[in-house]
C-alpha cells in the first residue's frame, strides 16, 4: 500500500468508528426509552441523524444492532469492576464492588436497563454470554470467597446468593430509577443518594456475610 493511499485509509476507518459508536449509544437510548419490541431501525436512525441505510450498512437488521448493542454493554461491565484480591480481605473487596456497581448504576442507566429487558425476554444472545462468561468470572471469585471463609474472615455463605443478591440491591438504582425516585420524593438522584445507598447496602452485606473487621 502506498503512502498516500494510508490517510484516506485512516480516515475511513476514523468515519467508520465513529458512525458505529453513534449507532450504537442511540441505539441503546431508545431500546431503554422504547423497550426492544418497539424500537425500530427508523427510530434510531432519525435519532442518530442518519439516513436508515447508513444503520443497515453497519448492522444488517435489529437483531445484529441489538446483540452488538448487547455485546458492548456486556463488556464494559466485565472490564469495569475489580476483580477480587485475596490479599485485602472480603471487606475492602465487596466495599469497592458495591461501589462500583452502583457508579455503574448511576453512569450507566441505559445500559442496565436494555440488559435487564433482554434478560427478562431471555434473548440468546445474553444468556449464551452470561454462561460463557459471567460463571467463569464468578467461579474465580467463589475461590477467594473460600479462601476468606477458611481463614475466618467472613461466615460460609451461597456465593451464587449473594452475588444474586447485590446486582439485585445496586441494579435496581437503574433499572428501576422512576420508582427509586417515587420513594424518595425526588425528579433527580442526587449523589448523596447514590453514596448513602452504597453505605447501606455495604452495611448489610458486611453484616450478612459475617465479614470481620480486618
Amino acid at each position: 500500500m502506498s503512502d498516500a493511499k494510508r490517510p484516506k485509509d485512516q480516515l475511513k476507518a476514523h468515519i467508520r468508528a465513529q458512525n458505529q459508536t453513534l449507532i450504537l449509544e442511540t441505539s441503546e437510548r431508545v431500546f431503554a426509552r422504547q423497550g426492544l419490541a418497539k424500537t425500530t431501525t427508523q427510530m434510531i436512525a432519525d435519532e442518530a441523524g442518519l439516513p436508515k441505510a447508513n444503520v443497515h450498512y453497519y448492522y444488517r437488521s435489529k437483531k445484529d444492532l441489538l446483540e452488538a448493542v448487547l455485546e458492548r454493554i456486556l463488556e464494559m461491565w466485565l472490564h469495569s469492576v475489580s476483580e477480587f484480591n485475596v490479599e485485602e480481605g472480603p471487606k475492602q473487596n465487596l466495599m469497592r464492588y458495591i461501589s462500583e456497581k452502583i457508579d455503574q448504576s448511576r453512569d450507566n442507566k441505559n445500559a442496565s436497563k436494555v440488559f435487564a429487558m433482554a434478560l427478562i425476554g431471555e434473548e440468546s444472545f445474553v444468556l449464551d454470554y452470561l454462561r460463557r462468561l459471567f460463571v467463569t468470572e464468578l467461579s474465580r471469585e467463589k475461590v477467594t470467597i473460600e479462601a476468606w471463609v477458611n481463614k475466618g474472615l467472613m461466615d460460609p455463605v451461597p456465593v451464587e446468593h449473594l452475588f444474586i443478591s447485590i446486582w439485585a440491591m445496586t441494579q435496581t438504582y437503574a433499572d428501576f430509577d422512576a420508582q427509586v425516585r417515587i420513594m424518595l420524593q425526588k425528579d433527580a438522584l442526587e449523589e448523596r443518594d447514590y453514596e448513602e445507598a452504597k453505605v447501606f447496602i455495604t452495611r448489610m452485606v458486611l453484616a450478612g456475610c459475617g465479614v470481620k473487621e480486618s
